[in-house]
């Protein structure tokens, strides 16, 4: 089964993380060959594991994902390639890909697409709603990272038939972040001392994330407890003048990209993601697979994952989470317990769980 997985990029996030961690265990299980076409490879990250697996990732020429020219390349290049199943993440690749299999006929392959998150923009506007009700519906399967994400979706369509509709969970490598040897503190950032607490959020500087309230909690936590921000993206350099306003620059660390969150999550104390909405919280479960406390904010997609194990707060309530995380830091045994149970609800989030799901989804088209 010859299998293309489109997105618009492998730059950092959390879709593209997941086809890092997805595709090369999937690749070659029950005769399943998997490629991937990019509409464009400005910023990628996450294509070295890819790479190294074996699995070949193309570009489209064009290079810019709003391009609508992108129909017609799509169109020749599925064509051309004669893919069983064609398997699709984000906006607007999902557009492109459903309008260029439209004219294919016999000639089209099973479709396939990942709704990666509970909300975006484009649901503030009802006059799309019939458009993308069409869009969504060429697809022969619609699968959601979580139940909520999947219900907001079909809230979003006004659909209740859930023929096409499944729920497959995000998964990771458990013992990748179970077995990661920590860093010396000092080598982590400049000024760090081992005797210093650290908080860690790793998310790009987008919109859907909140990092701002987290740097706000900083103020109301003792001075040994320092932050470090793990990622890039358009509101870095907001973030950054918010950080040098409160005057926190000895305890607010933005290190970047990092292909090695493994070693910083097992290195730091608290594991936070402030986010405005997810679909799943990615970020939030490899916290809770290094065996760390994860606090984060009680949204829809995160809520489910955390729920019972970690500890929530109120989106945008900076006091609430600054709460939250001195309620870590000054009482040991709720410490251990949080981190405990975090280990705990991880362990139901295997990566070869998706794997499967994903395939079995494949084979139930192709059987159709």
């Amino acid at each position: 089964m010859k299998v293309l997985h489109v997105i618009n990029s492998l730059r950092s996030g959390g879709a593209e993380k997941l086809l890092e961690d997805l595709l090369p265990r999937m690749n070659g299980q029950d005769g399943i060959q998997i490629e991937v076409l990019l509409l464009t490879d400005k910023g990628n990250v996450f294509d070295k594991g890819l790479r190294k697996a074996g699995i070949p990732i193309y570009v489209v020429p064009l290079k810019s994902v709003y391009n609508p020219l992108n129909i017609f390349y799509l169109r020749r290049y599925i064509l051309k390639n004669k893919y069983d199943v064609v398997h699709v993440h984000l906006f607007p690749a999902f557009y492109w890909i459903s309008f260029a299999c439209i004219a294919l006929g016999r000639n089209k392959p099973k479709l396939v697409l990942t709704e990666h998150s509970t909300y975006n923009r484009r649901r503030k506007y009802a006059f799309l709603r019939p458009f993308e009700r069409y869009v969504y519906y060429t697809y022969g399967r619609l699968i959601s990272i979580s139940s909520q994400t999947q219900s907001n979706l079909m809230q979003w369509l006004k659909v209740s038939n859930t023929t096409k509709f499944i729920v497959i969970e995000n998964g990771i490598s458990l013992d990748k972040f179970k077995q990661a040897t920590p860093y010396e503190k000092s080598k982590i950032a400049s000024g760090l001392k081992e005797s210093d607490k650290l908080v860690i959020m790793v998310a790009r500087f987008t919109e859907q994330k909140d990092q701002s309230t987290v740097i706000k909690a900083m103020l109301d936590l003792p001075e040994d407890i320092h932050l470090l921000l793990i990622g890039e993206g358009p509101l870095l350099e907001e973030n950054r003048s918010l950080v040098s306003k409160l005057g926190l620059q000895n305890r607010v660390h933005f290190l970047g990209f990092r292909d090695d969150v493994p070693r910083l999550l097992k290195s730091s104390d608290v594991v936070v993601l402030s986010s405005h909405w997810e679909g799943f919280g990615l970020a939030a479960l490899e916290g809770m697979a290094a065996v760390k406390p994860v606090v984060v904010s009680d949204v829809p997609g995160l809520r489910e994952v955390v729920y019972g194990a970690g500890l929530l707060f109120k989106p945008g309530d900076n006091k609430d989470l600054s709460i939250k995380m001195a309620q870590l830091f000054h009482d040991q045994c709720l410490y251990d317990e949080v981190s405990k149970r975090c280990m705990e609800m991880a362990e139901n989030y295997s990566i070869q769980k998706t794997v499967q799901g994903y395939i079995d989804v494949y084979k139930s088209l192709v059987k159709d």
